[in-house]
Order: C-alpha cells, then sequence, then structure tokens
C-alpha cells in the first residue's frame, strides 16, 4: 500500500506522519472499523484495480469503489458517472408518478403536473448539482428529465427539445444545473461558513478538467434572471406558435388533458400523422384519406376545421 501512495505522488513525509495520528485516542473516542470504507482517488490508470488493504484496531477495512458521500457517489476519477447513473434511475422512478396522473381522460391539469415534475423529478436531478453539474457524464440525466417535460405537455418524442422546453415552461436541465454552480459559488465567497471560503486553489493542471474555480458567481436573487438570459441565449429556434421562453406554462394550460396535449402537438408541428407513423413503422404508407401522397401536420391543419378535436 504504501508503495501504492508514492507512485500516485503522495510524498513519503506525509505518509509516514499520516501513520502516526492517533485521533480517537487523543480525544477519547471509539472506532469503528466495521463502518468504515476506504477509496483511493487518483488518475494513475495503471494501478486501477489496486485495491487499498488497511488495517484499523486489528480489522480490515472494506474497500469500496464508489463510496457515497452525503448523497453523492464517488469513483477513483472522481469522473461522476455512476453518480450519473444513479440519478437517472432514481428520476425515471419519480417520473412514474406523474406518468400516472397524466391520464388522457381524468388526468390533473398541466400546472399540477409540472409543479409534481419539478418537486420530485428536478429536485432530486439537481441535489448536489454544483458539485457534478461540469462532468461530461451529467447528460446522461437529461433524457428523463425531457420525459418529464413529455409527460407534462404531451408532446411526442421527435419534438425538437427546444419547444418541448418552451411548451413545459422548464429551462434546460444543463442550464439550470449551471445556474445552481453560479449560486453556490456565490455563496463559497461570501459566506463566512462555507468550507471554501476565502480556499486558495491549487494550480490547474489538466485543460480537460472543469473545476468549481472557473464557475462565475451568480446572487441567488438574481438566478431566475440568469437562468432567463441563458436559455434565450441557447435557443435559436423560428418557432413563432409556441411562447419564448418563459418559466411559465403558455396560454391553454386550462383545458383538458387531452385538447391541452393536441394543442401542443399542433403548436410544434409533430403529430401521429400517417408521414410520421410511417416513419415509426406503424403504416405501410403515408398518405392522407384525403388522397394525397403525405399527410403532414401542416396539411392536417389545414384541411381539418380548427380546434382540438380537428387536429387530434
Amino acid at each position: 500500500m504504501r508503495d501504492f501512495f508514492v507512485s500516485c505522488g503522495y510524498p513519503l513525509e506525509i505518509l509516514q506522519d499520516a501513520w502516526k495520528i492517533n485521533y480517537y485516542t487523543e480525544n477519547s473516542l471509539n472506532a469503528n472499523p466495521s463502518k468504515t470504507q476506504v477509496c483511493a482517488f487518483h488518475l494513475n490508470n495503471h494501478q486501477a484495480n489496486t485495491k487499498l488493504e488497511i488495517i484499523w484496531n486489528d480489522q480490515p477495512l472494506k474497500y469500496d469503489e464508489h463510496p457515497v458521500y452525503l448523497g453523492v457517489t464517488l469513483e477513483r476519477t472522481l469522473s461522476f458517472s455512476q453518480h450519473a447513473m444513479n440519478v437517472k434511475a432514481k428520476v425515471a422512478a419519480r417520473n412514474s408518478l406523474p406518468r400516472k396522473l397524466a391520464n388522457s381522460n381524468w388526468g390533473a391539469d398541466p400546472k399540477t403536473l409540472r409543479t409534481t415534475a419539478l418537486a420530485l423529478s428536478y429536485s432530486t436531478a439537481e441535489y448536489s448539482s454544483a458539485v457534478w453539474a461540469r462532468s461530461c457524464h451529467a447528460k446522461k440525466v437529461d433524457a428523463e428529465l425531457n420525459n418529464a417535460c413529455r409527460i407534462v405537455t404531451g408532446q411526442l418524442r421527435p419534438t425538437p427539445l427546444p419547444l418541448l422546453y418552451r411548451t413545459a415552461g422548464i429551462a434546460p436541465p444543463d442550464i439550470r444545473r449551471q445556474t445552481h454552480g453560479s449560486t453556490e459559488k456565490h455563496k463559497q465567497e461570501t459566506d463566512l461558513r462555507h468550507p471554501l471560503f476565502d480556499h486558495s486553489y491549487p494550480r490547474a493542471r489538466l485543460k480537460s478538467r472543469k473545476s468549481f474555480r472557473t464557475v462565475e458567481s451568480v446572487q441567488p436573487d438574481q438566478a431566475a434572471s440568469k437562468r432567463l438570459e441563458l436559455w434565450n441565449t441557447w435557443d435559436n429556434t423560428t418557432n413563432e406558435a409556441i411562447q419564448p421562453p418563459k418559466e411559465q406554462l403558455p396560454s391553454g394550460r386550462e383545458l383538458q388533458r387531452k385538447d391541452w396535449l393536441t394543442l401542443n402537438r399542433a403548436r410544434a408541428k409533430v403529430g401521429k400523422t400517417s408521414s410520421t407513423l410511417h416513419k415509426w413503422k406503424l403504416r405501410p404508407n403515408s398518405e392522407c384519406p384525403c388522397g394525397n401522397q403525405n399527410q403532414t401536420m401542416h396539411r392536417r391543419a389545414s384541411l381539418h376545421r380548427p380546434g382540438p378535436e380537428g387536429l387530434h
């Protein structure tokens, strides 16, 4: 074990001092090795499968490749890959409740579904996001958050994401995580109680690592405006049928569930037309009942009488 730490770049003097620490005895504390886990954090891939063998109070400590600290799953390289997968699974399980509510016959109103999605799915997905939001694996969670937006709006999977977020009135997940990190950065710089207050950062060594030190600081009361600013910069869609980026549901939210989802699909111009069903291999052709060779959402809206029942 000593050779392993030395090969990872730890000075031998620090290791020798660490072996002499007798914190528990000096403070009259009882150690509990059975509840203690150890893990080595390093980027030495040659030692990736090396397990630490540490004896404490004559008992071997358990080696855990993915220890959990304050709800965040860690691993050797601190890439947060396993944590992103765990969060994705949790959000998928929580999406089941609003999905049951969103029944086309008796489903809850859009406002209730949106509030449920934010309280259950988004709160779980954004827990401690200031720590792992800059990981390249953070986008794994976005798929389930997109499903939550589809439950709220009734949009189909082919709907472009900018239109999906506009219809749901919820900012894109990466922008929400970025804003959470910015507010946490402001706390770190101004709150004397913060563990990293007035912390001296080490010299940056790897360009691929996006450190917390590079995050822009934003005051908590300005987080909503900053989130909206980033959303407008990110969204370049030209569809004027849907409201511009805004954190509230668009008009029509008072409609019944069936009419609400039909209206949203008409706005996004993505619906269960013959052309779409043929693309999904659910119909042998894309012909329109009127005889046209291709039935699209635009043609369907122009032929049928106005109203949700004519577009469904």
